[in-house]
Protein backbone atom coordinates (compact mmCIF):
# COMPACT_ATOMS: atom_id res chain seq x y z
CA UNK A 1 0.00 0.00 0.00
CA UNK A 2 2.86 2.39 0.75
CA UNK A 3 4.41 2.14 -2.72
CA UNK A 4 1.50 1.48 -5.07
CA UNK A 5 1.30 2.54 -8.70
CA UNK A 6 -1.97 3.48 -10.36
CA UNK A 7 -3.74 0.16 -10.93
CA UNK A 8 -4.64 -0.91 -14.46
CA UNK A 9 -8.35 -0.73 -15.30
CA UNK A 10 -10.11 -3.62 -17.00
CA UNK A 11 -12.28 -2.82 -20.01
CA UNK A 12 -15.37 -3.25 -17.83
CA UNK A 13 -13.99 -0.85 -15.23
CA UNK A 14 -13.06 1.68 -17.92
CA UNK A 15 -16.65 1.56 -19.20
CA UNK A 16 -17.96 2.16 -15.67
CA UNK A 17 -15.65 5.19 -15.32
CA UNK A 18 -17.02 6.61 -18.58
CA UNK A 19 -20.60 6.00 -17.47
CA UNK A 20 -20.00 7.66 -14.12
CA UNK A 21 -18.44 10.67 -15.85
CA UNK A 22 -21.60 11.11 -17.92
CA UNK A 23 -23.81 10.65 -14.87
CA UNK A 24 -21.88 13.31 -12.92
CA UNK A 25 -22.15 15.87 -15.74
CA UNK A 26 -25.86 15.12 -16.24
CA UNK A 27 -26.68 15.29 -12.54
CA UNK A 28 -24.70 18.52 -12.14
CA UNK A 29 -26.90 20.13 -14.80
CA UNK A 30 -30.09 18.86 -13.14
CA UNK A 31 -29.45 20.45 -9.72
CA UNK A 32 -29.49 24.01 -11.03
CA UNK A 33 -32.53 25.58 -9.35
CA UNK A 34 -34.26 28.94 -9.08
CA UNK A 35 -33.52 30.99 -5.95
CA UNK A 36 -35.50 30.17 -2.79
CA UNK A 37 -36.70 26.93 -4.33
CA UNK A 38 -39.48 28.69 -6.18
CA UNK A 39 -41.44 26.69 -8.72
CA UNK A 40 -41.68 29.62 -11.10
CA UNK A 41 -39.27 29.63 -13.99
CA UNK A 42 -36.31 31.96 -13.80
CA UNK A 43 -33.58 33.02 -16.18
CA UNK A 44 -30.72 30.53 -16.57
CA UNK A 45 -28.28 33.12 -15.29
CA UNK A 46 -30.28 33.48 -12.06
CA UNK A 47 -30.21 29.80 -11.17
CA UNK A 48 -28.24 28.44 -8.23
CA UNK A 49 -26.57 25.10 -7.50
CA UNK A 50 -28.69 23.10 -5.04
CA UNK A 51 -26.93 21.53 -2.06
CA UNK A 52 -26.97 17.73 -2.00
CA UNK A 53 -26.59 17.52 1.78
CA UNK A 54 -29.11 19.97 3.19
CA UNK A 55 -26.80 22.98 3.13
CA UNK A 56 -27.07 26.37 1.49
CA UNK A 57 -27.31 26.69 -2.27
CA UNK A 58 -24.31 27.96 -4.22
CA UNK A 59 -24.01 30.58 -6.97
CA UNK A 60 -24.91 29.24 -10.39
CA UNK A 61 -21.83 28.30 -12.41
CA UNK A 62 -21.13 25.87 -15.20
CA UNK A 63 -19.78 22.45 -14.32
CA UNK A 64 -16.40 23.31 -15.86
CA UNK A 65 -16.16 26.51 -13.80
CA UNK A 66 -16.97 24.55 -10.67
CA UNK A 67 -14.39 21.78 -11.14
CA UNK A 68 -11.73 24.25 -12.24
CA UNK A 69 -12.08 26.13 -8.95
CA UNK A 70 -11.23 23.17 -6.69
CA UNK A 71 -7.81 21.97 -7.92
CA UNK A 72 -5.76 19.80 -5.55
CA UNK A 73 -3.67 22.00 -3.31
CA UNK A 74 -5.12 25.08 -5.04
CA UNK A 75 -2.52 24.51 -7.80
CA UNK A 76 -3.75 25.50 -11.23
CA UNK A 77 -1.79 23.02 -13.33
CA UNK A 78 -2.66 20.14 -15.64
CA UNK A 79 -1.34 17.63 -13.09
CA UNK A 80 -3.46 18.85 -10.18
CA UNK A 81 -6.85 19.42 -11.78
CA UNK A 82 -9.49 17.82 -9.56
CA UNK A 83 -11.40 16.85 -12.72
CA UNK A 84 -8.51 16.37 -15.19
CA UNK A 85 -8.39 18.03 -18.58
CA UNK A 86 -7.82 16.29 -21.89
CA UNK A 87 -6.22 19.28 -23.53
CA UNK A 88 -5.15 22.38 -21.63
CA UNK A 89 -5.64 24.47 -24.78
CA UNK A 90 -9.28 23.45 -25.15
CA UNK A 91 -11.11 23.85 -21.81
CA UNK A 92 -14.26 22.25 -23.22
CA UNK A 93 -12.63 18.84 -23.69
CA UNK A 94 -12.58 16.66 -20.59
CA UNK A 95 -11.16 13.23 -19.94
CA UNK A 96 -13.69 10.96 -18.18
CA UNK A 97 -12.83 11.86 -14.63
CA UNK A 98 -9.56 9.91 -14.75
CA UNK A 99 -8.33 8.45 -11.49
CA UNK A 100 -10.79 10.59 -9.56
CA UNK A 101 -13.75 8.50 -10.68
CA UNK A 102 -11.82 5.22 -10.57
CA UNK A 103 -11.06 5.99 -6.92
CA UNK A 104 -14.73 6.49 -6.08
CA UNK A 105 -15.79 3.37 -7.95
CA UNK A 106 -13.12 1.29 -6.24
CA UNK A 107 -14.48 2.35 -2.82
CA UNK A 108 -18.00 1.54 -4.04
CA UNK A 109 -16.89 -1.94 -5.21
CA UNK A 110 -17.43 -0.87 -8.84
CA UNK A 111 -21.14 -0.34 -8.36
CA UNK A 112 -23.12 2.59 -9.73
CA UNK A 113 -25.42 2.47 -6.70
CA UNK A 114 -23.98 2.14 -3.19
CA UNK A 115 -24.22 3.17 0.45
CA UNK A 116 -21.52 5.77 -0.01
CA UNK A 117 -20.86 8.33 1.40
CA UNK A 118 -21.79 6.22 4.41
CA UNK A 119 -23.70 8.84 6.41
CA UNK A 120 -25.32 10.68 3.50
CA UNK A 121 -26.30 7.48 1.65
CA UNK A 122 -27.01 4.99 4.42
CA UNK A 123 -29.95 3.69 2.37
CA UNK A 124 -28.07 3.82 -0.93
CA UNK A 125 -27.38 6.54 -3.53
CA UNK A 126 -26.53 6.69 -7.19
CA UNK A 127 -22.75 6.90 -7.54
CA UNK A 128 -22.71 10.40 -9.04
CA UNK A 129 -24.01 11.79 -5.73
CA UNK A 130 -20.72 10.93 -4.00
CA UNK A 131 -18.65 12.83 -6.55
CA UNK A 132 -20.87 15.91 -6.56
CA UNK A 133 -21.07 15.79 -2.75
CA UNK A 134 -17.26 16.13 -2.65
CA UNK A 135 -17.32 18.88 -5.27
CA UNK A 136 -19.74 20.83 -3.04
CA UNK A 137 -17.50 20.19 -0.01
CA UNK A 138 -14.38 21.42 -1.81
CA UNK A 139 -16.17 24.56 -3.00
CA UNK A 140 -17.38 25.39 0.51
CA UNK A 141 -14.56 24.11 2.73
CA UNK A 142 -11.60 25.02 0.46
CA UNK A 143 -9.13 22.56 2.07
CA UNK A 144 -6.19 24.08 0.17
CA UNK A 145 -6.63 27.43 1.95
CA UNK A 146 -5.21 28.54 5.28
CA UNK A 147 -5.95 31.35 7.72
CA UNK A 148 -3.59 33.27 10.04
CA UNK A 149 -5.02 31.40 13.04
CA UNK A 150 -4.40 28.05 11.34
CA UNK A 151 -0.76 28.93 10.78
CA UNK A 152 -0.38 30.03 14.38
CA UNK A 153 -2.21 26.92 15.61
CA UNK A 154 0.29 24.68 13.82
CA UNK A 155 3.36 26.51 15.13
CA UNK A 156 4.56 23.26 16.75
CA UNK A 157 4.26 21.34 13.49
CA UNK A 158 1.86 18.66 14.71
CA UNK A 159 0.96 17.96 11.05
CA UNK A 160 3.10 18.68 8.01
CA UNK A 161 4.08 17.35 4.60
CA UNK A 162 7.70 16.60 3.78
CA UNK A 163 9.37 14.31 1.27
CA UNK A 164 8.08 11.17 -0.38
CA UNK A 165 8.13 7.40 -0.19
CA UNK A 166 9.88 5.15 -2.66
CA UNK A 167 8.16 4.65 -6.04
CA UNK A 168 6.02 1.64 -6.89
CA UNK A 169 7.24 -1.21 -9.14
CA UNK A 170 6.08 0.30 -12.43
CA UNK A 171 7.40 3.80 -11.70
CA UNK A 172 10.68 2.31 -10.50
CA UNK A 173 11.04 0.19 -13.65
CA UNK A 174 10.29 3.18 -15.90
CA UNK A 175 12.91 5.31 -14.12
CA UNK A 176 15.53 2.56 -14.23
CA UNK A 177 14.98 1.93 -17.96
CA UNK A 178 15.30 5.66 -18.64
CA UNK A 179 18.28 5.91 -16.26
CA UNK A 180 16.37 8.69 -14.53
CA UNK A 181 17.83 8.88 -11.03
CA UNK A 182 15.78 11.97 -10.18
CA UNK A 183 12.49 10.11 -10.77
CA UNK A 184 13.73 7.23 -8.63
CA UNK A 185 14.25 9.73 -5.83
CA UNK A 186 11.13 11.88 -6.23
CA UNK A 187 8.37 9.54 -7.49
CA UNK A 188 6.01 7.82 -5.09
CA UNK A 189 3.52 8.81 -2.41
CA UNK A 190 3.84 12.07 -0.52
CA UNK A 191 4.80 11.80 3.16
CA UNK A 192 2.80 13.36 5.98
CA UNK A 193 4.00 13.51 9.57
CA UNK A 194 1.38 13.63 12.31
CA UNK A 195 2.75 14.33 15.82
CA UNK A 196 -0.23 15.04 18.11
CA UNK A 197 1.95 14.85 21.22
CA UNK A 198 3.47 18.27 20.48
CA UNK A 199 0.17 20.21 20.68
CA UNK A 200 -3.16 20.33 22.49
CA UNK A 201 -6.63 20.30 20.96
CA UNK A 202 -7.78 23.76 22.01
CA UNK A 203 -9.82 24.36 18.84
CA UNK A 204 -11.11 21.18 17.14
CA UNK A 205 -12.13 23.04 13.97
CA UNK A 206 -8.67 24.56 13.45
CA UNK A 207 -7.07 21.23 14.38
CA UNK A 208 -9.06 19.48 11.64
CA UNK A 209 -8.37 22.22 9.10
CA UNK A 210 -4.61 21.99 9.64
CA UNK A 211 -4.79 18.24 9.00
CA UNK A 212 -7.02 18.45 5.92
CA UNK A 213 -4.91 21.25 4.45
CA UNK A 214 -1.80 19.07 4.80
CA UNK A 215 -3.60 16.10 3.25
CA UNK A 216 -4.86 18.13 0.29
CA UNK A 217 -1.38 19.54 -0.33
CA UNK A 218 0.05 16.01 -0.13
CA UNK A 219 -2.26 14.77 -2.90
CA UNK A 220 -1.22 17.75 -5.04
CA UNK A 221 2.46 17.15 -4.30
CA UNK A 222 2.25 13.50 -5.34
CA UNK A 223 0.38 14.39 -8.54
CA UNK A 224 2.97 17.01 -9.50
CA UNK A 225 5.97 14.76 -8.84
CA UNK A 226 4.34 11.83 -10.67
CA UNK A 227 3.13 13.90 -13.65
CA UNK A 228 -0.57 13.58 -12.91
CA UNK A 229 -0.46 10.01 -11.60
CA UNK A 230 -0.59 8.33 -8.16
CA UNK A 231 -1.90 11.26 -6.06
CA UNK A 232 -1.53 9.33 -2.80
CA UNK A 233 0.03 9.97 0.59
CA UNK A 234 1.43 7.96 3.51
CA UNK A 235 1.01 9.19 7.07
CA UNK A 236 3.57 8.61 9.82
CA UNK A 237 1.64 8.87 13.09
CA UNK A 238 4.14 9.46 15.90
CA UNK A 239 2.51 8.81 19.28
CA UNK A 240 5.42 10.04 21.40
CA UNK A 241 4.14 12.31 24.18
CA UNK A 242 0.51 11.57 23.25
CA UNK A 243 -1.77 11.69 26.30
CA UNK A 244 -5.25 12.74 27.29
CA UNK A 245 -4.45 16.47 26.96
CA UNK A 246 -3.36 15.93 23.32
CA UNK A 247 -6.22 13.67 22.27
CA UNK A 248 -9.07 14.95 20.11
CA UNK A 249 -12.53 13.80 21.17
CA UNK A 250 -13.91 10.58 19.74
CA UNK A 251 -16.52 12.62 17.85
CA UNK A 252 -13.84 14.74 16.20
CA UNK A 253 -11.75 11.70 15.26
CA UNK A 254 -14.81 10.08 13.67
CA UNK A 255 -15.51 13.34 11.81
CA UNK A 256 -11.96 13.44 10.45
CA UNK A 257 -12.25 9.86 9.20
CA UNK A 258 -15.55 10.80 7.56
CA UNK A 259 -13.81 13.64 5.71
CA UNK A 260 -11.12 11.22 4.54
CA UNK A 261 -13.53 8.47 3.50
CA UNK A 262 -16.03 10.78 1.81
CA UNK A 263 -13.68 13.18 0.04
CA UNK A 264 -10.30 11.47 -0.38
CA UNK A 265 -11.21 7.95 -1.57
CA UNK A 266 -8.25 5.74 -2.48
CA UNK A 267 -5.76 8.50 -1.62
CA UNK A 268 -4.32 6.97 1.55
CA UNK A 269 -1.38 4.64 1.01
CA UNK A 270 -0.58 3.58 4.58
CA UNK A 271 -1.01 4.99 8.06
CA UNK A 272 2.10 3.91 9.97
CA UNK A 273 1.85 4.18 13.76
CA UNK A 274 5.12 4.68 15.67
CA UNK A 275 5.76 4.84 19.43
CA UNK A 276 2.33 3.43 20.21
CA UNK A 277 1.41 4.03 23.85
CA UNK A 278 -1.59 3.41 26.07
CA UNK A 279 -3.64 6.51 25.23
CA UNK A 280 -3.16 6.16 21.47
CA UNK A 281 -3.94 2.45 21.65
CA UNK A 282 -7.19 3.12 23.49
CA UNK A 283 -8.19 5.80 20.97
CA UNK A 284 -7.48 3.48 18.03
CA UNK A 285 -9.60 0.72 19.58
CA UNK A 286 -12.52 3.14 19.84
CA UNK A 287 -12.12 4.53 16.31
CA UNK A 288 -11.35 1.45 14.20
CA UNK A 289 -14.92 0.05 14.29
CA UNK A 290 -16.08 3.21 12.50
CA UNK A 291 -13.67 3.02 9.56
CA UNK A 292 -14.01 0.82 6.51
CA UNK A 293 -12.28 -2.52 6.17
CA UNK A 294 -10.21 -1.09 3.29
CA UNK A 295 -8.85 1.70 5.51
CA UNK A 296 -8.19 -0.65 8.44
CA UNK A 297 -6.03 -2.80 6.16
CA UNK A 298 -3.79 0.23 5.56
CA UNK A 299 -3.05 0.90 9.25
CA UNK A 300 0.22 -0.63 10.46
CA UNK A 301 1.84 -0.42 13.90
CA UNK A 302 5.64 -0.60 13.83
CA UNK A 303 7.80 -1.80 16.75
CA UNK A 304 8.91 0.62 19.45
CA UNK A 305 12.38 -0.92 19.32
CA UNK A 306 14.53 1.67 17.55
CA UNK A 307 16.40 -0.67 15.20
CA UNK A 308 13.33 -2.73 14.23
CA UNK A 309 11.36 0.45 13.62
CA UNK A 310 14.10 1.86 11.40
CA UNK A 311 14.29 -1.38 9.37
CA UNK A 312 10.54 -1.36 8.75
CA UNK A 313 10.51 2.29 7.67
CA UNK A 314 13.42 1.64 5.28
CA UNK A 315 11.21 -0.80 3.40
CA UNK A 316 9.36 2.10 1.78
CA UNK A 317 11.21 5.34 2.70
CA UNK A 318 14.80 6.27 1.89
CA UNK A 319 16.92 6.87 4.99
CA UNK A 320 17.60 10.52 4.16
CA UNK A 321 13.83 11.15 4.24
CA UNK A 322 13.23 9.48 7.60
CA UNK A 323 13.39 12.03 10.48
CA UNK A 324 16.19 11.71 13.00
CA UNK A 325 13.54 11.30 15.71
CA UNK A 326 12.56 8.03 14.00
CA UNK A 327 16.12 6.84 13.45
CA UNK A 328 16.73 8.35 10.00
CA UNK A 329 19.01 11.08 8.69
CA UNK A 330 16.59 13.96 8.03
CA UNK A 331 17.25 16.61 10.69
CA UNK A 332 14.49 18.97 9.48
CA UNK A 333 12.94 21.21 12.12
CA UNK A 334 9.47 22.55 11.44
CA UNK A 335 9.07 26.34 11.18
CA UNK A 336 5.49 27.48 10.57
CA UNK A 337 6.46 30.81 8.98
CA UNK A 338 8.77 29.09 6.51
CA UNK A 339 6.42 26.16 5.87
CA UNK A 340 3.42 28.34 4.95
CA UNK A 341 5.28 31.21 3.28
CA UNK A 342 4.24 30.28 -0.28
CA UNK A 343 0.55 29.67 0.40
CA UNK A 344 -1.55 31.00 -2.48
CA UNK A 345 -4.86 31.06 -0.62
CA UNK A 346 -4.95 32.82 2.76
CA UNK A 347 -8.47 33.53 3.99
CA UNK A 348 -9.75 35.77 6.76
CA UNK A 349 -11.16 33.91 9.77
CA UNK A 350 -14.73 35.00 9.01
CA UNK A 351 -14.49 33.40 5.56
CA UNK A 352 -14.38 29.92 7.10
CA UNK A 353 -16.63 30.50 10.11
CA UNK A 354 -19.89 29.75 8.26
CA UNK A 355 -18.86 26.37 6.87
CA UNK A 356 -21.12 24.32 9.15
CA UNK A 357 -24.06 26.54 8.19
CA UNK A 358 -23.27 26.12 4.51
CA UNK A 359 -22.79 22.35 4.92
CA UNK A 360 -24.33 21.11 8.20
CA UNK A 361 -23.80 17.49 7.11
CA UNK A 362 -20.27 17.79 8.52
CA UNK A 363 -21.41 19.12 11.89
Amino acid sequence: FGMTDDFQLTSEQSNLVKELEQRVVTKAASIRVCPDGGEEECAEGDKQIASLSGGTNMPGRSFIERVDSVAWGGNDSDSTKWWPRKDAKDPNKLVPGGRLLAGYLKIMKWSLHAKYPHKLCEHGCDSEISVLHTLEWREKYKPWCVTPKMIQYNKSGFMYRRGNSRPGPRKRLEAEKAKDSESLSTSGHALLFYRPGVTTVEDPDLYGRVMLNAIDSAVADSLVRNKGEIGRFNIIFDCKGFGSKNAPSLANVKLLFRYLQDHFPDRLGVLVVANLGGMAQMLMKMVLPFVTEDVRAKIHVIPNDEESRREMLLQFIDEDKIPTWLGGKDDYEFDAKEYYKNEKCVLAEDEISNFLIDMPYHG
